[in-house]
């Protein structure tokens, strides 16, 4: 996008984005229809300010402030009118992103993503932060989709907004994004699996290890269970569901789901396709990699995962695991541990500790600031079914999480909601 159009929608939606409304917005049904396509607007925005602009919709929130500051914080998402591609696509979205001027384009952007929706459109995800023109402390998410010779825009700008509000408005805006429907046929996030696809069941992993940086100038070194749970019906997660539901957990954990399609059937596939959400936007990914079983368990590509066993209903275990984490650096550490104590009678205690240090500023470089806190102490009952413990406390509290073996022979290795837990003693 260049020269003098380029310039006109650069001010027009600027112009757009500096026009507010005192009033509030009308009802509106859940779907909403601009230039030809259409949108679903979570409830978060409802109450929001609306305005119609020439470039699109404008919808805005002020935030009164909660902390002793006394700072208001603004929201503002702009969904943009549909517009005939000026040209490749990468340029009219740099284009479009330069075009909002109180959103510095200069230096590269926090997040830069590049795919496809699940409609098989093209779609550019960016996110820039930290200072807006103004100088206000910002956040500014830019959204392009491009679909049967027509640009989509879709905008979300946070201005001085607290940790605590923004994150709400970030996930709406990330579920109507899904929701967005360029063309006439199109069915938006609709992670539905296709007649033919599924076949396989049950729970696969592998241990994956890496060193990775951390916060304070140090290295981490992890070892993670990468993990593959297939549905029958054709869906697949990366996430063990908490409740057992996979495809209730797919409706919210969108960025860890997917579905497959084996290519032969199960006795005799030699490949798998897969379509995997990459984010919570609904960018998506596709593939075509080799598929073989082994002795006891799966092969994708170059990639092998064991066979995890789901525990029976009822199953009972005795003994203590414990968690420990830590991270630590030229400038701090932190470090912590939970403990998990389960009796074959069916009861558990649950209880954990975390400590922290820093560094920074002391000139012969010693502990400047330090902390520690303890988690209270939790017991009650506990049941096991399948891939999942429940916890219930003596409070009549009920928390379900997901649980596995890597080691199916063996319970010193438990994967408790995703966290190692190691069996203390023999």
């Amino acid at each position: 996008m260049t020269g003098a159009p380029a310039r006109r929608r650069a001010a027009s939606a600027c112009a757009a984005l500096a026009v507010l409304l005192a009033t509030a917005p009308p009802a509106r049904p859940a779907e909403i229809a601009l230039g030809g396509a259409r949108f679903d607007l979570p409830a978060a925005f409802e109450d929001w300010t609306r305005r119609e602009a020439n470039d699109g919709l404008l919808f805005q929130r002020v935030y009164e402030s909660t902390g002793p500051r006394g700072r208001k914080g603004m929201a503002i998402l702009l969904v943009a009118k549909p517009r005939p591609a000026s040209g490749p696509f990468d340029a009219a979205f740099t284009g479009f992103v330069r075009g909002i001027k109180q959103v510095p384009s200069e230096g590269k952007p926090l997040t830069a993503k590049a795919g496809e929706t699940l409609d098989g459109h093209p779609i550019r995800i960016e996110q820039r932060c930290c200072r807006s023109s103004d100088g206000l402390r910002m956040s500014a998410w830019f959204v392009g989709i491009a679909a049967g010779g027509s640009e989509h825009y879709l905008m979300l700008l946070t201005l001085q907004l607290e940790r605590e509000a923004e994150k709400p408005v970030r996930e709406a805006f990330q579920a109507l994004v899904r929701s967005y429907r360029p063309l006439r046929d199109d069915r938006g996030f609709v992670l539905a699996p296709k007649s033919g696809d599924g076949g396989m069941e049950g729970l696969y992993a592998r241990t994956e290890t890496r060193l990775m940086p951390n916060a304070f100038g140090g290295m981490d070194f992890t070892a993670d269970q990468a993990t593959l749970l297939f549905d029958k019906s054709g869906l697949y997660t990366t996430e063990l569901p908490r409740d057992g539901d996979i495809a209730r957990h797919c409706r919210t954990a969108v960025a860890s789901c997917g579905t497959y399609a084996l290519k032969g059937g199960w006795l005799s596939a030699k490949s798998i396709d897969r379509v995997e959400v990459e984010n919570a936007f609904g960018l998506t990914k596709r593939s075509s990699e080799t598929f073989a079983r082994t002795g006891d368990g799966i092969k994708i590509g170059d990639t092998t995962y064991a066979t995890m066993p789901p525990f029976a209903e009822g199953h009972r275990f005795s003994g203590t695991w414990s968690h420990t984490f830590g991270s630590s650096g030229p400038t701090g550490a932190v470090g912590g541990a939970r403990t998990l104590s389960l009796t074959p009678d069916g009861r558990f205690t649950r209880e954990g500790s975390t400590g922290f240090s820093s560094t920074g500023g002391a000139i012969d470089g010693g502990t400047t600031v330090a902390g520690h806190s303890r988690r209270p102490v939790q017991s009650g009952r506990y049941a096991v079914s399948g891939y999942r413990i429940t916890l219930t406390d003596e409070t009549g509290r009920t928390e379900s999480l997901s649980l596995f073996a890597p080691d199916r022979d063996s319970d010193k290795l438990l994967v408790i909601d995703g966290a190692n837990y190691l069996k203390q003693g023999r």
